[in-house]
């Protein structure tokens, strides 16, 4: 079973999940300005266009809440900032989750 298989099945009993919130940093304080003004205006488009998140994966402690598992921030550009197929740093978050999970359960 593929990683997203095996946190899309977690994920449907409730177990992990992974969300998006709206990026706090600026894009430009993190990264600096572009060497040209097209370039920035390039940038400000995308950001316009598909907003800046920071992706979290987070997984269902034993105490009933959810604990933070992995993340990455300033993601822009994508249409769907949650999808695998299109960020692909969300397999990397879900395997996070998932082994955290496992972690919890062994101990």
């Amino acid at each position: 079973m593929s990683i997203i298989e095996t946190f899309r099945s977690l994920e449907n009993n409730g177990f992990v999940r992974l969300r998006a919130d709206e990026e706090q940093e600026s894009y430009f304080d993190v990264f600096g300005n572009p060497d040209s003004p097209e370039e920035r205006q390039e940038i400000v488009d995308r950001l316009n266009l598909n907003g800046c998140w920071c992706v979290t994966s987070e997984f269902m402690g034993d105490d009933g809440r959810w604990h933070h598992a992995d993340s990455i921030g300033m993601c822009t550009g994508y249409q769907n900032v949650l999808d695998p197929e299109e960020n692909d740093y969300v397999c990397d978050l879900m395997a996070s989750a998932v082994n955290a999970l496992e972690m919890q359960m062994c101990i």
